[in-house]
């Protein structure tokens, strides 16, 4: 089951952002479901014993604040290239003067 950009999902956003609660609530019901029923949907490649339970995993990495989990990345690295594009994609050029 693909989660991230997940249609379902998307569609929940939206609603609510347009002030249509209960079927926003609705969609995000029916989106929580299907992930339940397709089961293991981790992405995380570590034997873990916290693998493909996102309430421990979450709360273990807000803990220790270290790093998130892996779950997180692409999110996160979509979200910094669209920053990054805000100076002209100079973030890789600072990242090699700034070693």
């Amino acid at each position: 089951m693909k989660i991230d950009g997940n249609e379902l999902a998307i569609l929940q956003d939206q609603l609510y952002r347009e002030g249509r609660e209960e079927e926003g609530w609705a969609v995000k019901q029916e989106f929580l479901k299907q992930v339940r029923e397709n089961g293991d949907h981790c992405p995380c490649k570590e034997a873990c014993p916290h693998h493909g339970n996102c309430f421990e995993c979450v709360t273990i990495h807000r803990g220790h604040r270290d790093h998130l989990p892996m779950c997180m990345w692409d999110m996160v690295n979509e979200r910094l290239h669209k920053l990054s594009l805000m100076t002209e994609c100079t973030l890789q050029s600072y990242e090699q003067e700034h070693k």
